[in-house]
């Protein structure tokens, strides 16, 4: 079988899902039309298995823009000429999406067509009503495209049954064979968070949360990532890492004692599984995505806004044994629930059905 994935937003979370879809599925020949971001890793390509292909989508920029967009999908729609043909053409993130769909529909390829949204974009909070009402417009649209919309979690593929699109999910998962034992706690306190410094991980509250600690010197705050919105984690007892490589970023983790995740809306984020998987207790905001990931007051807490997030914190830091207790129970929901064996398992089936239609298709 062979497999294409189209990314526009090639980093971060998107980046380390096809990173592992890739690995997961060794039996496959894999391609990859890609843009660039700041966070996409250097040298990227040695982290791929030897034999996968890339392909740079040029004009698959952040700028948003009639001139822009077609340039895209007339780039998109050549390289899909271009390229040796696939069995299936896995689309990530909302631009890929939309373009992708299209492009498909386009070259008669709708049926090979997945789409995961990695983040739907009509559940963004940092644009207006009506900017949300069109990206719900567009989704619409693409739908009829053709092609299927798998989600990271249940909670999100929910979102756009409400809008009348249908949409199956496969939980994102990580490998995690056995708990990273942490240091014994110390006198500092550490909470901890990770990923790209924008609205969508309101750092904003972040930051209103640390300020709220800052006379006390027991508790720290660390944010592992970097983004266009640094500026505003301002609060004295923040500390910003910038961008590290997955596996620093797996160590760091280990040496936290909470991980605080104060998302407005997300698919379902590796960040907090890999907290998870290091036996963390995780104190996450009450959204999309986030809430599939927590046990409430038996792997962390969810919470609704600053004051609810600060009780939580300081339940955690003034009780260790219940804070080993969740980190413990945080780690078994991880293995009961969101291991890459699964994943790639129910990814794998997905694929094969998408190749028998096609061949069924050929035949006729």
């Amino acid at each position: 079988m062979r497999v294409l994935h189209v990314a526009e937003s090639f980093g971060a979370g998107v980046f380390d899902s096809i990173l592992e879809l890739v690995h997961g599925t060794p039996e496959y020949d894999h391609a990859i039309i890609h843009g660039l971001r700041d966070e996409t890793p250097d040298s990227f390509e040695y982290l791929f298995p030897a034999g996968t292909e890339f392909h740079f989508w040029k004009h698959a920029g952040r700028e948003v823009g009639p001139v822009q967009e077609f340039l895209a999908l007339v780039e998109l729609v050549k390289l899909l000429r271009r390229i040796k043909p696939c069995n299936v053409v896995h689309l990530h993130s909302s631009k890929a999406g939309f373009h992708g769909r299209l492009a498909c529909r386009l070259l008669g390829l709708q049926d090979k067509a997945l789409y995961t949204p990695h983040g739907a974009p009509f559940l963004r909070t940092d644009i207006s009503r009506l900017k949300a009402k069109y990206y719900t417009f567009l989704e619409n649209i693409a739908s009829r495209f053709g092609g299927q919309i798998i989600c990271d979690g249940s909670s999100e593929a929910a979102s756009f049954r409400k809008l009348g699109i249908a949409a199956g999910h496969i939980k994102n998962g990580i490998s995690c064979d056995k708990i990273l034992h942490s240091s014994p706690p110390g006198d500092i306190t550490v909470v901890g968070t990770s990923g790209r410094i924008t609205h969508q991980k309101n750092p904003f509250l972040f930051n209103e949360i640390a300020k709220a600690f800052a006379p006390d010197p027991s508790i720290q705050f660390l944010w592992f990532g970097d983004g266009e919105l640094r500026h505003i984690l301002s609060s004295s007892n923040i500390q910003i890492s910038g961008w590290l490589p997955k596996d620093e970023l797996i160590q760091r983790l280990r040496h936290i004692d909470i991980y605080l995740s104060t998302s407005l809306w997300e698919g379902l984020p590796l960040s907090v599984l890999l907290a998870m998987c290091a036996g963390k207790p995780v104190i996450l905001s009450d959204c999309v995505g986030n809430r599939e990931l927590v046990e409430n007051g038996r792997s962390g807490f969810k919470f609704t806004g600053k004051e609810e997030a600060l009780a939580c914190i300081e339940t955690l830091r003034t009780d260790r044994h219940l804070a080993r207790e969740m980190g413990k129970f945080s780690h078994k929901l991880l293995l009961d629930n969101f291991h890459l064996d699964t994943m790639i398992c129910q990814y794998k089936n997905v694929y094969a059905a998408v190749e028998a239609a096609g061949s069924r298709s050929r035949s006729r």
